[in-house]
């Protein structure tokens, strides 16, 4: 199975530990030439990443990636865990940190390394959302050793690069600690960078996070 993105990507990231969690084999890369070449949009005509080729298979967009790594490989251990309610609660935490965690925070990060331009409006906006999506996570987030409890789900692949990307962005605007008043998901982070499943990765990714923010 060959993964085309970047650890740094908190997208790619999700098929990272998920793949990691099952035990799978995989190899990544971004795309030979970029992602606009005839080549790569032939397999992802978003030109975006993660896309996964597993075998004859070419699927794209992170969750429903996860989602076919399940039921691809029923063997290996699922991060989707098998009740309702166990399901329901690991999705749960996996959209709070998606849409209210990740994406304010890579607002930020954009600003940072450019890719957006200095708004200040723009950015006490984000922060904003940021501290009240982290906020609503701390209220149903377990403080570990995984997101949901004892087992390691979907909800980590989405919590880990969520709470990577805003505690890295959000020093550089005067969040100092961005966990601070939030010991449930302190506790949790503090946790989870010793699962198995999530180590490597995290160690991998934070060296690439204080290169490309400088410090």
């Amino acid at each position: 199975m060959h993964i085309y993105g970047s650890p740094l990507s908190p997208f790619v990231a999700r098929v990272i530990l998920a793949c990691e969690y099952k035990g799978l084999k995989y190899t990544i890369s971004m795309p030979e030439g970029g992602l606009k070449t005839p080549e790569y949009l032939a397999l992802n005509p978003f030109g975006k990443i993660p896309t996964v080729k597993d075998g004859s298979t070419v699927i794209y967009e992170s969750n429903v990636i996860v989602h076919y790594l399940d039921e691809k490989y029923p063997k290996k251990k699922k991060v989707i865990p098998a009740s309702a309610s166990a399901a329901g609660k690991a999705q749960v935490i996996a959209r709070v940190c998606d849409l209210y965690v990740q994406e304010p925070a890579l607002d930020l990060f954009r600003q940072i390394v450019g890719r957006a331009p200095k708004n200040k409006a723009a950015a006490d906006k984000a922060k904003a959302d940021m501290e009240k999506g982290l906020d609503i996570l701390n209220g149903y987030i377990s403080p570990g050793p995984c997101a949901t409890g004892k087992s390691f789900t979907v909800a980590d692949c989405y919590a880990i690069p969520a709470l990577l990307f805003a505690t890295s962005a959000g020093p550089q605007f005067g969040l100092k600690d961005p966990l601070k008043g939030r010991p449930n998901v302190k506790k949790y982070l503090a946790a989870i960078k010793k699962h198995p499943a999530a180590k490597a990765h995290m160690v991998e990714t934070q060296k690439i996070m204080k290169d490309r923010l400088g410090n």
